[in-house]
């Protein structure tokens, strides 16, 4: 008979589970070594937070739940932030922890934490397995985390539960690993949604993270039938190419979101496709008028879309789009005008000696690098100018971490870019900050051959932190770094890197490192001076 971890490693498996990233521990090793016994690789990794952020980017990647696994107690709270960030960000996750033992819970208190009232409050579900049924419940946790909108599941395993023979009482293929698949939109729904857009003569779309890959050309579709102003959030880059003529850029707090915000107060109506608000960090979803279409409703909380097209993204755009709509009332030359604001907004500033344009960074970045780069970045100011200045062609290449707007995801992030889509150019752009964070698992990087580009965009400084204090008034505190040559660190971790002072160094080194087949990681000094504009607030606030 099998052992739980057996079965747990064994129904992974049939589901399409082929790595999990993680550090072991003594608690969790029956189950590691169950894994390896399938076929399933395990990856140990520098810190558990890298581990689940990993797991968070794979998920995000393949629409199948990536798998994180750590011990019981700290390393099980290290691997929260990347299960949270699963949460917010909407990423297929299981996450696999050990925990006491059952003989020993009731006397035990030496990193004996309730693992599940941690984990609760930032996932879908959290069990823990007793040693019966554990494919069927295995198979309802997978199916859990893929189900729309798709989240982390937290598996406790107890350690002495992992080693026990498991009992089976019900019949595990009962329980699916699939969802059922969402169904087209009731047709008043999309009669209500046709009757209302023809109300409106300066709509605008808003494009989101709900939109899957499969979506792209009805999207595309419905563009061009509308013929309107089109704006995506960070996580729906590339649904809509970004040089086709009706994108206008990203919004939802990043680089000139001021003037998009401003932009936005201009249209009668907002229309979400895929649209769904954890992505805004301001309010103006809840304070202009706004309708949805999506596969699932974007209520929450005290917010109310007008209306809502629930179903079949597909199925509800082409029947849009078959609709008598438009044509509206844009003016060309209030579209050329916000361009421009925003093009002005993006230009490289003048710096001040103190180093290099980050908008000058960018470009010339997506000049060097290849067209079907797939793309990292970090939060704070590597997200803003990255954000709205790389231009994304296709969908599920561009990645950051936007709902919980994590430091550090970058790094990660591409890690596991370059494990899904091996042999694809992978570029990472991060802070110093960011970077400092998860710098360890350049080693990583290293033992696994993954010849991913790092480029830290390194200005000393939390700088977008000190932007907000001086706007405020106070005092310049708690934003200072000391000077790090990250490339030299990297070097000293076996990558190979180095640190530029000019642009066209800066290309010279990424062709160079790119040529050696290594982990690259190349140290950008940057002039924090145009985040003052990148960071500007609407002309209404």
């Amino acid at each position: 008979m099998l052992t739980c971890a057996q079965v747990l490693a064994q129904t992974l498996k049939a589901g399409g589970v082929t790595t999990l990233f993680g550090l072991p521990g003594g608690e969790i090793l029956d189950f590691v070594e169950a894994a390896r016994q399938v076929g399933i690789d395990f990856l140990v990794m520098r810190h558990e937070a890298t581990a689940s952020l990993m797991a968070d980017a794979t998920g995000r990647m393949l629409c199948r739940p990536g798998v994180c696994v750590s011990t019981l107690g700290p390393g099980a709270v290290n691997m929260t932030l990347g299960v949270a960030n699963a949460y917010l960000d909407r990423s297929p996750l299981l996450a696999i922890t050990a925990v006491t033992a059952t003989a020993a819970g009731r006397y035990a208190t030496h990193q004996n934490l309730d693992l599940n009232a941690v984990y609760r409050p930032f996932t879908k579900a959290t069990l823990t397995l007793d040693g019966q049924d554990t494919e069927a419940k295995v198979r309802r946790a997978f199916r859990m985390a893929v189900t729309p909108r798709m989240g982390p599941v937290h598996i406790a395993l107890p350690s002495d539960v992992a080693c026990a023979e498991d009992r089976q009482t019900i019949n595990p293929e009962d329980e699916l690993f699939e969802p059922p698949p969402i169904l087209p939109p009731p047709a008043e729904a999309v009669s209500g949604m046709v009757a209302r857009l023809r109300t409106v003569r300066r709509p605008i779309l808003v494009l989101g993270l709900d939109l899957e890959v499969d979506d792209a050309t009805a999207v595309r579709g419905f563009v061009e039938a509308l013929k309107v102003p089109v704006f995506v959030t960070p996580k729906a880059k590339g649904i809509l190419p970004e040089d086709h003529p009706n994108f206008f850029g990203v919004c939802a707090g990043v680089s000139g979101d001021g003037a998009i915000v401003d932009f936005l107060a201009t249209a009668d109506l907002l229309v979400g496709v895929g649209f769904e608000p954890v992505e805004s960090d301001k309010l103006w979803h809840q304070t202009m008028p706004i309708v949805s279409i999506g596969p699932v409703s974007i209520a929450a909380g005290a917010f109310r879309p007008e209306l809502e097209l629930e179903g079949q993204v597909v199925a509800s755009l082409v029947a849009l789009t078959q609709a008598d709509l438009g044509p509206f009332d844009w003016d060309p030359m209030e579209l050329r005008a916000f361009r421009e604001r925003l093009g002005s907004i993006m230009t490289p500033a003048k710096t001040t000696g103190r180093g290099l344009s980050p908008s000058a960074v960018v470009r010339r970045l997506r000049e060097v690098l290849p067209r079907e780069t797939i793309t990292t970045t970090d939060v704070g100011s590597v997200k803003f100018v990255m954000s709205q200045g790389w231009t994304t062609y296709e969908p599920m290449t561009f990645f950051e971490s936007n709902g919980l707007s994590t430091m550090s995801y970058a790094f990660p992030a591409a890690m596991a870019a370059a494990l899904v889509h091996p042999g694809r150019p992978v570029l990472c752009t991060i802070g110093d900050g960011g970077f400092g964070m998860t710098m360890a698992d350049v080693e990583t990087c290293v033992r696994l051959k993954l010849p991913i580009v790092t480029v830290v965009f390194n200005d000393c400084s939390l700088s977008l932190i000190q932007v907000a204090q001086e706007r405020r008034g106070l005092a310049d505190l708690g934003v200072r770094y000391g000077n790090v040559d990250f490339g030299a660190a990297a070097s000293a971790l076996g990558a190979w890197g180095c640190r530029v002072a000019t642009l066209d160094e800066l290309e010279a080194a990424i062709n160079e490192g790119r040529s050696t087949g290594q982990p690259v990681v190349i140290d950008v000094p940057v002039d924090p001076t145009e985040y003052r504009t990148h960071a500007a607030p609407p002309t209404s606030a």
